[in-house]
């Protein structure tokens, strides 16, 4: 088994980065190793929810079959995966800081690779290339939550304004 985990600070409130991660749909826009997102059933992000991901792995593409196995909106994110050979648990802990307006962000994903993976010409640089992908892919997140507090509203404010 192998695992990868980072902690960063993302200036966005917990709600906006918890949206993000829980919902497959948004992976190909933050995730680097996302090719493809298939079928997703049940609610998104909620217990029980599936969905499907294709993954391009040392010039291989790996169809993962992912479960959403805890969610607690906004605090905690968990989904268990299979492939042919291998598995993934991803485990994302949201936690609100400065009143809420910003979140430290902690993952931890466990993993085996599929044995094509691992057998590849390649596969002694995998791990490697795992670890880099995955710092992209949270900086890329990162990002994205906080590019979606700062766009402005309709009359260029903030978007927080009231209706009168």
């Amino acid at each position: 088994m192998s695992h990868l985990s980072t902690t960063l600070r993302v200036e966005a409130p917990a709600d906006v980065v918890y949206d993000i991660v829980a919902d497959p749909a948004r992976g190909p826009e933050w995730q680097t190793l996302v090719a493809e997102l298939g079928a997703v059933a049940g609610r998104s992000g909620g217990v029980g929810s599936s969905y499907i991901g294709y993954y391009k792995l040392a010039g291989r593409r790996v169809e993962g079959r992912f479960i959403v196995t805890a969610a607690e909106r906004p605090t905690l994110h968990v989904a268990s995966g299979s492939t042919s050979g291998g598995w993934a648990r991803w485990t994302t802990m949201i936690t609100p800081l400065d009143d809420g307006a910003a979140s430290e962000v902690r993952v931890s994903l466990e993993y085996e690779l599929p044995g094509e993976v691992l057998g590849s010409l390649f596969g002694m640089l995998t791990g490697n290339r795992l670890e880099a992908e995955f710092k992209r892919s949270y900086a890329n997140l990162k990002r994205l939550a906080e590019s979606v507090v700062a766009v402005p509203g309709p009359d260029g404010g903030d978007g927080d304004d009231a209706a009168a």
